[in-house]
């Protein structure tokens, strides 16, 4: 089964990767719902149109959540009601588009450095995280965004403890954002890593680059995914489809997870990114 996913910008892009995605054997990764100029407008009406497109598509569906300024752990109680709404908007499309995953951010700001705020951000989180996993019958991935480290997920895992709360490890975020090595982020999250976002850049800008070209060490990449022993969804978040097939063929040029698999499989993966 195929690890990859690719990831349409907005429902404007949808019908072009979703043919590329039939097309090639790839799972698909909806990201039209993750804004809130589409879910305070014609939301209803994209949903019907996915949900007719998508009939007869046999691969895997994961959603990107809305992710802008929802602080779910945030003092005010007005806030976090808003930002619960929105989420609970989100689940429903999931829902409604059986989805096997759902992608939030985790939000957490690392600039505020009192404890107490880490200690509230796990308790908000760990309440909200296990009534929505009580609710729906899906996998919830909470991405990395600013987090300097991974700890923080970990606490917050170990305190839900559910099978259906893992990682959407971004690899772009944590090159600009992340105060440790890769390594670490491997090391301590390990097989709770299960989804994943890849796209490239120079340290800077989270500008979403064609793998390739920016300075992340992708060879690395590939190499701790081995060593760690786990066998993440790949998802080519990299913008527009060109870039997504440029990015592909990168990884199958050098080898690179998921295109590193035993030789059996190996050819099915190498005809579908040479297309």
């Amino acid at each position: 089964m195929s690890r990859i996913f690719i990831q349409p910008p907005d429902h404007n892009s949808f019908d072009t990767f979703l043919s590329y995605a039939k097309e090639h054997g790839y799972n698909l990764e909806i990201a039209s719902f993750a804004y809130s100029s589409v879910l305070d407008s014609n939301w209803q009406e994209i949903l019907r149109d996915h949900q007719r497109k998508l009939r007869g598509f046999t691969g895997t569906i994961s959603l990107h959540g809305a992710f802008m300024e929802l602080i779910i752990h945030s003092r005010d109680k007005r806030i976090r009601e808003v930002a619960k709404d929105r989420i609970f908007q989100n689940l429903e499309i999931a829902k409604a588009l059986n989805t096997k995953y759902v992608v939030f951010h985790g939000n957490f700001n690392p600039l505020i450095r009192h404890d107490g705020y880490k200690k509230n951000w796990i308790r908000q989180n760990a309440i909200f995280w296990s009534e929505v996993l009580d609710k729906y019958p899906i996998t919830v991935v909470l991405e990395n965004l600013w987090e300097p480290m991974p700890e923080i997920f970990k606490e917050l895992l170990d305190g839900v403890n559910s099978s259906r709360l893992k990682i959407c490890f971004d690899v772009g975020h944590a090159n600009i954002f992340s105060e440790v090595s890769l390594e670490e982020w491997f090391a301590v999250l390990g097989e709770d890593i299960v989804y994943m976002h890849v796209n490239d850049n120079k340290g800077d800008f989270d500008n979403e680059l064609a793998l390739g070209e920016g300075n992340i060490d992708w060879r690395k990449f590939s190499d701790l995914i081995e060593k760690y022993g786990i066998a993440p969804e790949i998802v080519f978040e990299v913008g527009t489809l060109e870039k997504t097939m440029q990015s592909l063929k990168y990884f199958q040029k050098q080898n690179i997870y998921p295109f590193n698999v035993p030789a059996r499989n190996t050819s099915a993966l190498r005809k579908h990114a040479s297309r």
